[in-house]
């Protein structure tokens, strides 16, 4: 038995041995990626890091002395493998302990890599983690020393924060100003870069004064990967906030309001449409529901203004965009034979929202279907008609958002008197009392109570 005993301190006593190599691990991986360190790559060897980590337990259980290489591979053990050594209080903070007293800088790199790599503010261990790197951080060398300074790197409360400020102020996503400061190899998938991009995405909900194309520029940066996906997929409202709420009610340049619906659409498709991924960002889609209104109603004119006679068309668009600035339209939606959708995707994107014809029409021909007070207008092109249903709810009435139309069912067959319940007019005369406008216009006013002046779509010239 004393035998036995003596064997078994004999085997506490002995230096843990690498375990047997197999499949390279994620935490392996991230452990190459962050490693880069001022020009010096931190070079490690690919190992069972799961592995590892059991035989730690087992070992820094018992009071186990380990040598300075197991030091390192101990402090990625700490977060990302199963199990995690952080799990185990005593157990942290004895290696917390032994990195903090070993008098040697790979171990504290290595648990500053396995830190940003693994960060998350409410996970175990993150803010003892936090503790000791803030007081190894001097002896770190550069580029942690510096970067602790300067932001505060390590600190699990405010150093995201601080990072995230600088980086805007800069025009840069925190990814590219640590990959500056020194951590050239930093990974945008980071739990580091993720709370960056957190606060930092939280910071641009909340600035009114950031040029359009800077905020466009810096959320593709912090939020998107190289191939136009979300990084963080738990980011999408993040994003919508961060590049519609400080618009509000104000309605940004054309240009501006193009260049983002197609990231926006691309990205949770029309909030108007089955499918769409709005829900968490209630406040966000309701702005894109205007600017969609909006542009639906700018494809019509301006996809319509290519091939219109302009003697008639000039009237059309003064008449509707008049209606538009008087508010009267909540909803639009428009719909374009096989010409018309390519040439709304050349202008508009190719995320650019519309319907087609379910049949056959004239070349060039499109609807303009409005949402105007209880009712809906089907305004035509061409030689079509204005029509106008007083009831959106009324069987005969089209549904705005279809994502294709029979003709027939965006044509009315009632009368010209202003009082039946369905309404079509010619678009002829331009000009007058007895205008198409005019009598438009009394329809709209029967409608919703509010008149249109005259003056307001008078074409001069």
């Amino acid at each position: 038995m004393s035998h036995l005993k003596g064997v078994i301190q004999q085997l506490k006593a002995r230096p843990l041995t690498s375990p047997k190599l197999r499949d390279v691990p994620a935490v392996a991986a991230a452990a190459e990626r962050v490693s880069g360190i001022d020009g010096q790559a931190f070079r490690r060897e690919a190992k069972d890091y799961n592995e590892l980590a059991r035989t730690f337990l087992n070992r820094l259980s018992v009071g186990s002395d380990v040598t300075m290489r197991e030091l390192r591979d101990a402090a990625w053990c700490l977060w990302m493998t199963t199990p995690a050594l952080s799990d185990h209080s005593e157990i942290l903070k004895g290696t917390l302990a032994r990195i903090e007293n070993c008098g040697r800088k790979p171990p504290g790199r290595a648990l500053a890599s396995s830190f940003l790599s693994a960060f998350a503010p409410g996970r175990n261990g993150m803010a003892e983690a936090s503790a000791a790197l803030g007081r190894l951080a001097s002896g770190l060398g550069r580029p942690w020393s510096d970067l602790h300074d300067e932001h505060d790197l390590f600190d699990w409360r405010t150093g995201p924060r601080n990072i995230s400020r600088r980086a805007l102020t800069d025009g840069v996503s925190p990814t590219v100003l640590l990959q500056k400061g020194g951590l050239g190899a930093l990974d945008s998938r980071s739990g580091y870069a993720r709370a960056c991009a957190t606060e930092a995405l939280s910071q641009l909900a909340a600035d009114t004064g950031l040029h359009a194309d800077t905020r466009l520029a810096i959320v593709k940066n912090l939020a998107l990967d190289r191939n136009g996906g979300l990084i963080f997929e738990e980011h999408a409202p993040l994003v919508a906030n961060a590049l519609v709420l400080p618009f509000g009610a104000v309605l940004p340049a054309k240009q501006v309001r193009d260049q983002y619906l197609s990231l926006l659409l691309e990205l949770f498709k029309d909030p108007r449409l089955p499918g769409a991924r709005w829900s968490r960002m209630p406040e966000a889609a309701d702005i894109v529901r205007r600017w969609l209104t909006e542009q639906s109603l700018r494809q019509f004119l301006d996809i319509v203004d290519e091939v219109a006679l302009e003697r008639m068309w000039v009237y059309r668009r003064a008449f509707w965009e008049a209606v538009y600035r008087a508010e009267l339209i909540s909803e639009a939606w428009v719909i374009f034979d096989a010409s018309g959708a390519r040439a709304a995707r050349r202008a508009f994107g190719k995320e650019v929202s519309f319907a087609t014809f379910d049949g056959s029409v004239q070349s060039g021909h499109a609807v303009l279907l409005l949402r105007i007070g209880r009712g809906v207008v089907a305004e035509w092109s061409h030689n079509g008609k204005c029509h106008i249903w007083n009831d959106a709810e009324d069987r005969t009435a089209p549904r705005l958002y279809g994502r294709s139309y029979v003709p027939d069912a965006v044509r009315s067959y009632g009368n010209d008197s202003l009082q039946h319940s369905i309404f079509a007019v010619t678009h002829w005369p331009h000009d007058g009392a007895n205008s198409w406008q005019s009598k438009v216009a009394n329809k709209i006013h029967q409608m919703t109570g509010i008149r249109i002046p005259s003056s307001s779509y008078k074409v001069r010239g």
